[in-house]
């Protein structure tokens, strides 16, 4: 655990303000509760207490970051926000939590995606916040873990592309110039990842973003050997990342990585060796 946080470049997110602190005390969170599951015997109750008031904490941190927002004098938001072209939508931050820890050779899946967006409308554009999706395998199943806004996932038809394809639509096109919201998902790919070898995953980013983070655990019996990072930009080729590596841990067991100033309609991409 300490690996990792060395690796991690910590001075870089606290220079994003509250929603990187939020970002580190969520990931703490995490190893807390993914430590106390690798003991046998039944969970420590006293431990157990401790994350949930440490939880609680972060939950009222990421209070602290919504409530800024509206005592941040103008000045200093629009030159936190000067390193993005950014036009109807700003992401405060993305965290996925990609499990696939139930995968099997047999199955190809489920592989369940949670995905969390802190999001802040910048303009009075009539545009609601939208998210494509794709899988290689069947389908992908949506539920929705925040109540919110309307909200709608589907299927369409995408000619000359392969996979199936879906679109996220969050309805807030409506909402004025400063209007913010968490929500909050879970994407379940039940036969998407079908290489025992060799597979990949994107991380869409199609808003300009300040915090990407990305946690990915892998099955107890098929850990992850090798991993490389990749952005793709629009149409454009992929680019590897070699500045800013994710971090393999509790023996490939969990890969992490957090991107910061993403901009929009642009996607990470992951490909491991496992």
């Amino acid at each position: 655990m300490l690996k990792l946080f060395s690796s991690l470049n910590v001075l870089e997110i606290l220079r994003v303000g509250l929603s990187g602190l939020c970002f580190l005390l969520s990931f703490l969170a995490f190893w807390l509760i993914h430590l106390e599951q690798q003991r046998t015997g039944t969970p420590r109750r006293g431990i157990l207490h401790a994350i949930y008031t440490f939880m609680g904490l972060n939950l009222l941190a990421s209070g602290l970051v919504a409530a800024s927002g509206y005592f941040l004098p103008p000045q200093q938001a629009s030159a936190s926000t000067s390193a993005l072209a950014v036009d109807t939508y700003l992401v405060d931050h993305t965290s996925y939590l990609v499990d696939l820890t139930e995968w099997t050779p047999a199955t190809l899946g489920p592989v369940i995606v949670t995905r969390s967006d802190y999001v802040e409308k910048v303009s009075n554009k009539q545009e609601d916040y939208i998210l494509p999706y794709f899988t290689t395998g069947k389908s992908i199943d949506w539920k929705p873990l925040t109540d919110s806004a309307e909200q709608k996932f589907f299927i369409k038809n995408d000619p000359g592309t392969s996979g199936v394809h879906y679109d996220y639509h969050l309805f807030i096109g409506k909402q004025p110039a400063g209007y913010s919201q968490m929500v909050s998902n879970q994407f379940t790919f039940p036969t998407g990842f079908k290489n025992p070898d060799h597979e990949w995953w994107q991380a869409s980013a199609a808003y300009p973003s300040k915090v990407i983070s990305v946690v990915i655990r892998f099955p107890q019996d098929k850990p992850c050997k090798q991993v490389e990072v990749s952005k793709i930009a629009g149409i454009k080729a992929k680019e590897p990342i070699t500045d800013n590596v994710p971090v393999r841990t509790d023996g490939g067991h969990v890969v992490t990585w957090v991107g910061l100033n993403v901009e929009g309609n642009s996607r990470i991409q992951f490909d491991w060796d496992w």
